[in-house]
């Protein structure tokens, strides 16, 4: 706790001083038959000195130490005090030893003790023959040991708070460690549970599409085709798994691990069937910040899945170009093929699909708009600055509040509502189907009313 902190120690320094000046100039002249001018200039600078030693250590302790030792020059010997250090002379250097050393300005208070002891000394000498030799080596004898003590005491209790503060320290650096030990176990534990959960799951996907082709015989090569898109899927969202594990598993992995951006869309494009129409000229793609590019890749994955949900066999379209100072991505299907079935969402609760693509954008400085499309298809259209933050026109500020969504309304016939999110849908049952050709308006509220009971 240093001084500046300590709102009681300058007003117990102050009172000190003023009691210091009124009793050491009283003393000064009545007893030691000091001139007044030269008892108050000196009692007045040693109270200066000891309030000077509680911000300022050594200037303080080294105007003390001059006006004390004036005071031993001036002061007359006498019989009926002590002498040659007088006592409120000797509280004041006390008391400013004392705030040095607790300061760690210890050395500079044991100088100025022993430049004292010096001074005191000498006096002492030169007028050995007025007064009994006794009384005056008590007083060296007393201003000595005191001097000792304080200095010593003060330097002690500075070294045990120093010694109580390190110890603070070290166990709160011991709690974080403990807390992120327990944070990497908990990390560990999810991927563990990841693991046994999806992983067995989706190697047996992976096995049973790769070998249709050789366990059933007579399929058609589209068909085959099929299931090699599935094994490949299956693949590649194993190895997507498997580096999410390690990052689980890893304390710096999230910091390390490679995460995929512009590059990765035309792969992901032919993976999902989709035609990728990429306009974004070179120059712009340099400037594209690789989270706005790993923003991008998220949003194209999604509405790409969301795409293959709930409109099977739709051709779908993705488009990359620059617009506005921005990056610009949409992602459109057509209307489903006739007489296929179209898949009814359950109502996204969980935070995914197209709210989560909507905050993921609108974090960076973008906008993400999403709706049927003319043609009875769906269409995602997202805006990104090529930086996070950058001025985007019509783009909402990072930070915030998102648009309500608005009320569902009643699609045209094969239209693909909002999927709901990536990955597996928040409801594992299957969700009940309709024909395309079916009735729309009340039909279709009544469905969302029977999923919703």
């Amino acid at each position: 706790m240093t001084a500046r902190r300590s709102p009681w120690l300058w007003g117990a320094a102050t009172l000190l001083a003023i009691a210091l000046l009124a009793v050491s100039g009283a003393l000064g002249v009545t007893v030691y038959r000091m001139p007044v001018l030269e008892s108050l200039l000196l009692a007045a600078t040693q109270s200066a000195g000891l309030l000077l030693a509680v911000r300022f250590p050594r200037w303080g302790v080294t105007v003390l130490t001059i006006a004390v030792t004036s005071v031993l020059t001036v002061a007359q010997p006498t019989a009926v005090a002590p002498w040659p250090m007088p006592v409120a002379s000797l509280l004041a250097l006390l008391a400013g030893w004392a705030a040095a050393a607790l300061q760690g300005r210890w050395l500079a208070a044991a100088v100025s003790a022993a430049l004292i002891g010096i001074g005191a000394s000498g006096v002492a000498s030169g007028f050995g023959n007025e007064l009994p030799g006794g009384p005056v080596i008590a007083n060296l004898i007393v201003l000595l040991a005191l001097a000792t003590i304080v200095i010593g005491t003060a330097t002690l209790v500075r070294a045990v708070r120093a010694a109580r503060g390190e110890l603070a320290a070290a166990r709160e650096v011991s709690e974080l460690e403990l807390a992120r030990r327990q944070i990497a176990e908990e990390r560990t534990r999810i991927a563990r549970e990841m693991h046994d959960v999806v992983a067995h799951g989706m190697s047996v996907i992976q096995v049973q599409a790769a070998s249709a082709r050789y366990r059933f015989s007579g399929l058609d090569d589209a068909v085959a085709d099929e299931f090699d898109e599935l094994a490949a899927t299956a693949r590649t969202a194993l190895g997507e798994m498997r580096a999410l594990l390690g990052v689980l598993r890893a304390d710096d992995g999230a910091e390390h691990a490679p995460q995929p951006g512009l590059a990765e869309l035309p792969e992901l494009a032919a993976r999902s069937r989709a035609a990728l129409d990429d306009r974004l000229p070179a120059a712009a793609r340099a400037r594209v910040d690789p989270i706005v590019a790993l923003a991008a890749y998220r949003v194209a994955q999604e509405s790409l899945g969301n795409a293959a949900r709930h409109a099977a066999g739709a051709p779908v379209r993705v488009t990359l170009d620059a617009d506005g100072g921005g990056l610009a991505l949409s992602v459109e299907n057509a209307a489903p093929p006739a007489g296929s079935a179209v898949r009814v969402p359950a109502p996204d609760t969980s935070g995914h699909g197209i709210r989560g693509m909507r905050e993921r954008v609108t974090a960076l400085g973008g906008t993400l708009d999403a709706g049927p499309a003319a043609d009875g298809g769906f269409r995602v259209t997202a805006r990104l600055p090529f930086a996070p933050g950058a001025a985007l026109p019509g783009a909402v500020a990072p930070g915030a509040a998102l648009p309500s969504a608005a009320p569902p309304a009643a699609l045209p016939s094969g239209a693909l509502p909002p999927g709901p999110g990536p990955g597996p849908d928040p409801d594992p049952t299957p969700a009940p189907t309709r024909p395309a050709s079916a009735p729309r308006g009340r039909g279709a509220r009544f469905v969302r009313r029977s999923r919703r009971s």
